[in-house]
């Protein structure tokens, strides 16, 4: 197996690791995953630190429930010590509602940095790329407890995310990338590259 190829297994073997590891609540190896300074944005989460991302993950999952993650590594970038992954995904989730047993999907991308340090890639960002969502009640023809007129006036990209996250006191922004805004999303594509090959800051 040559260099380019190892690269490329290791780093979706560590981005499949960490969702695993977070949904069977494996801290530890959660937080193995992450470089200290990682910066995660997330719907309900935007900050710097790995250590601290896990620990509000415990404390959202204790108060929320667990959702689950089906992870589809498809696409790495690896500049020397520098690499970029992306990933089809699925967040998936049981919950209650007003009364009203729900499922609900939201259809995204992971989208992470990642560094190589002694000789072991850590993820250097973590960002969900959003493109669509649905809500079903579990038990056919059970009315959803929606508001139509308020869902309307939400991102089309993760609309119902939103309302189920309004529903667990947690205000949504409606900035975050997604597939409904493509000249954003482009520009956050541009700027990963420029970070990937030196040539951009270093941010966010």
């Amino acid at each position: 197996m040559n260099a380019a190829t190892l690269d490329r297994e290791e780093l979706f073997d560590l981005v499949r690791r960490e969702r695993f590891a977070r949904d069977q609540r494996l801290f530890d190896v959660m937080r193995d995953c992450f470089h200290d300074d990682a910066y995660v944005r997330t719907t309900w989460y935007d900050g710097h630190g790995g250590e601290a991302y896990v620990e509000a993950t415990k404390a959202w999952m204790a108060r929320t429930g667990n959702s689950k993650h089906w992870v589809f590594p498809a696409y790495a970038r690896v500049r020397g010590d520098r690499a970029t992954v992306e990933s089809p995904a699925k967040i998936f989730n049981r919950t209650m509602v007003e009364g009203v047993e729900v499922d609900f999907h939201a259809y995204c991308r992971f989208f992470s940095r990642a560094v190589r340090v002694d000789g072991r890639w850590k993820l250097m960002s973590f960002e969900v790329l959003l493109e669509r969502d649905e809500l079903r009640p579990v038990y056919a023809g059970e009315a959803l407890p929606v508001d139509a007129g308020r869902l309307a006036g939400f991102r089309p990209s993760y609309r119902f995310l939103t309302w189920i996250q309004s529903t667990r006191g947690v205000t949504v922004s409606q900035d975050l990338l997604g597939d409904d805004r493509p000249a954003e999303l482009d520009a956050f594509h541009q700027g990963e590259t420029a970070w990937l090959t030196g040539t951009g800051h270093s941010g966010p």
